[in-house]
């Protein structure tokens, strides 16, 4: 068979988000990181994740993912500019997932039954803890251009 003739593809999914929770503590910041409850990628380290559901933007999606999976609504929220990608395995898929920087005042959070437990740790620590690659240079990415200097204005999003 040619490959002009060849009709197998790999699905692209664009239907989830993410946000890395971070909150100034002391002279830094601290990112929070959530330990999987649920059969998918149990017992791994996340961020904050989850579907968009029927009618939301992503914006929407992702503010309502960090009030469920922590108990509040950011006090500000920008784009990160990035778009993690990775095969999901179990669904033969290529996720594409918009990221997402949210600022937290608060260090008390609520679990929802996704997660059995969370920690706030400084970047070098979460870009250990995180499993994957894309995780880890993302939170180098987020120390670099959200948190050790101000993040561009255009990447600021108006919280509804």
């Amino acid at each position: 068979m040619s490959k002009a003739g060849n009709n197998f593809q790999i699905p692209i999914s664009t239907s989830y988000v993410c946000a890395y929770v971070v909150r100034k503590e002391g002279d830094g910041y601290k990112f929070l990181l959530l330990k999987r409850n649920s059969r998918y990628m149990f017992g791994l380290w996340g961020q904050v994740a989850g579907k968009v559901e029927d009618g939301e933007t992503a914006i929407q999606a992702v503010i309502r993912e960090i009030q469920e999976e922590t108990g509040h609504r950011p006090t500000a929220l920008y784009s990160a500019d990035i778009i993690e990608s990775f095969y999901d395995i179990e669904y033969n898929t290529i996720q594409l997932i918009p990221a997402f920087v949210a600022i937290l005042d608060s260090a008390d959070i609520v679990l929802s039954s996704e997660h059995s437990e969370y920690r706030w740790v400084g970047p070098n620590e979460a870009g250990a803890m995180f499993p994957f690659p894309l995780q880890k240079s993302t939170v180098e990415l987020i120390r670099r251009e959200f948190l050790e200097k101000n993040p561009p204005a255009a990447l600021k999003i108006e919280l509804p």
